[in-house]
């Protein structure tokens, strides 16, 4: 008996593709993904190298600034320790003092230290260390008080901020 064989459509089977070789010639895409991966790479490296040399030209070009903030009429006991009391309650030990560029952008940040009570003022060391040399001027602002402008030579002389 000679049955003509079904499909597989004629079965309701989905048809299997024939198997091909591929076409004639080199692919190329792995190289273009290997070039691809190693400009990346490159990239990446030399994005962090520029990275490390402007950190370590900021770290090497810089200074340390020195200060203090007088709170007046804020003292207690001569040499007791203080912290700023009714309108300067937010000035206490670790209030930020933060330092900007003439943009606005941070570029120090430093804290208030422990209060002393000297004669009736409240007396708070600061430093704040690695603050980039610019030519203009430097922002301090210190806790949530407005921003006053300071000179390059001020800054590196100290600083003595007074409430």
């Amino acid at each position: 008996m000679s049955e003509n064989p079904l499909t597989p459509a004629e079965l309701g089977e989905d048809p299997v593709e024939p198997v091909t070789s591929p076409p004639s010639g080199r692919r190329t895409w792995p190289i273009w993904v290997a070039i691809g991966v190693a400009a990346a790479l490159f990239l990446c490296c030399a994005g962090t190298a520029t990275a490390g040399a402007v950190v370590w030209k900021l770290r090497h070009d810089d200074f340390t600034v020195n200060g203090d903030l007088t709170l007046s009429g804020s003292g207690t006991k001569d040499g007791a320790a203080c912290s700023g009391n009714e309108m300067y309650g937010d000035i206490a030990q670790g209030t930020q003092i933060v330092v900007s560029d003439p943009e606005g952008t941070i570029v120090a940040v430093g804290t208030l230290g422990d209060g002393v009570t000297k004669g009736p003022d409240c007396v708070f060391p600061f430093t704040v260390e690695h603050v980039p040399k610019m030519e203009k001027f430097y922002g301090i602002t210190l806790g949530q008080r407005g921003t006053l402008t300071y000179t390059p030579d001020q800054m590196k002389e100290g600083l003595h901020l007074y409430l």
